[in-house]
């Protein structure tokens, strides 16, 4: 009996976790189809690490959400006239989502 009240008491929380992680795995899909289609096409695309995703707490904006992430592109190669080394570009930038996960704007973070 007492085991089922701890369990009737903590359920909401790890359905609460539940929520956030699910959301934090659609907002990590959606910025991966962000950068590998608007940003940095026909790139190599190495996701680093992703922040904690934050709501903005803006009441009258479109803007729900915010989520920091790291990666790194590889750039250079082969180009028509020379060969170039490939290079691993590290990038932190900052997305802003709607409660749906899409995004509206990135911007580039420079702070550690």
């Amino acid at each position: 009996m007492r085991s089922l009240l701890i369990l009737l008491f903590f359920f909401p929380a790890f359905a609460g976790a539940q929520i956030n992680r699910s959301a934090k795995e659609l907002a990590t899909e959606k910025i991966q189809e962000y950068i590998l289609n608007k940003l940095f096409k026909n790139k190599q695309y190495k996701p680093v690490s992703y922040g904690e995703l934050k709501p903005t707490g803006g009441k009258n904006s479109e803007i729900v959400w915010m989520i920091a992430h790291k990666f790194e592109i590889t750039e250079g190669g082969e180009n028509s006239f020379k060969k170039s080394p490939k290079v691993q570009q590290p990038y932190k930038f900052l997305f802003y989502m709607n409660e749906k996960m899409r995004v509206l704007k990135a911007e580039t973070s420079y702070s550690n």
